[in-house]
């Protein structure tokens, strides 16, 4: 980015990988920057790797500017171009006034292949997935470079909510952002007004109430699930409830009662140790290896072993009755 801001272009750009955030970022910057609107009419070319043909897209490559210092091309879904190592050819010498984006998302090329070695010479980026852990320190530097913060709570609900999907993240505090007038901080009922999340009724709520044993509202909240299927897939709350129960599962072999300490062990801010400690109570050591029995089988009723024709909701409320008692 910052290269690209002081408008040193490579002349090639491969973003590759399976997090579609950041190779997004950097062709959009590439493609507020590169070209003046006006110069876009005749610069700038957007290709689509299942439509195109890599003869075709050197050719243009190897054309000059039309009254500008650079012509831009983005080919999008690289994956699916036919006949990428192709490019090879057009590596060896390339247009120093043409910019070439790639636009490879969801896959490597292999550094051990020719191409793969090639390309690392230019403008290599691979785009990883976030782990979960990871997500809130990049969100608090997101947000940071906006001027914002957010509350605990509310980022917690979005991790569990969209995981590491950062689109989707991005996606909720942007909504967030445009109802925060002068404030400075999201809190939860920013997140509830830009409609994507219930303030009562989401995933974190529903762990702390499992936490808590608390039947009554766990099953209330599932029962809203039940009613917005789409915003709430089994799968996605099986994985939260893992990732709570190994949280846990931690916390019993903490020997420091110092909540930073514990924090820092399961990975979690401070501000919910009493939360993980009030469920460690309640889910004794000898309760755990139930707990993770009871998770694996409802993994499998997920992908259709043994679930007759239970429903996701009918699923998840034995689930969580499980649990619970």
């Amino acid at each position: 980015m910052t290269e690209i801001d002081a408008r040193q272009f490579r002349p090639v750009y491969f973003l590759e990988g399976e997090e579609p955030y950041f190779i997004d970022k950097i062709a959009d910057r590439l493609e507020q920057t590169v070209l003046t609107e006006a110069e876009k009419g005749f610069n700038l070319q957007v290709v689509y790797g299942r439509d195109g043909n890599v003869v075709d897209l050197l050719s243009s490559a190897r054309r000059f500017p039309m009254m500008s210092e650079y012509q831009l091309i983005i080919v999008r879904e690289a994956q699916s171009l036919k006949g990428l190592d192709q490019v090879l050819d057009y590596l060896a010498n390339p247009v120093k006034s043409t910019v070439l984006v790639f636009l490879h998302k969801n896959k490597k090329v292999s550094k051990a292949t020719k191409l793969g070695r090639e390309l690392k010479k230019y403008g290599v980026f691979t785009s990883n997935k976030l782990y979960e852990r990871d997500v809130t320190p990049w969100m608090a530097n997101h947000l940071k470079t906006l001027g914002l913060s957010i509350q605990p709570q509310a980022a917690q609900v979005l991790i569990q909510t969209f995981g590491s999907d950062l689109q989707k993240i991005t996606g909720e505090l942007d909504k967030a952002r445009a109802g925060l007038g002068e404030r400075k901080s999201i809190e939860m009922d920013d997140l509830a007004r830009g409609g994507g999340i219930d303030k009562e009724y989401n995933v974190f709520e529903l762990t702390k109430s499992i936490g808590k044993r608390d039947l009554r509202q766990s099953l209330r909240i599932v029962n809203y699930f039940a009613k917005n299927p789409k915003d709430n897939p089994f799968v996605l709350i099986l994985i939260n409830l893992f990732n709570y129960f190994k949280k846990v599962h931690l916390v019993h072999f903490q020997r420091s009662t110092d909540a930073a300490t514990i924090a820092k062990a399961i990975g979690m801010s401070p501000y919910f140790v009493g939360e993980y400690l009030t469920a460690s109570r309640n889910y004794q050591p000898a309760k755990m290896n139930q707990v993770f029995d009871v998770l694996h089988e409802f993994d499998l009723k997920s992908k259709g072993i043994g679930s007759g024709k239970a429903t996701d909701s009918e699923l998840l409320t034995e689930l969580v009755v499980r649990l619970i008692k």
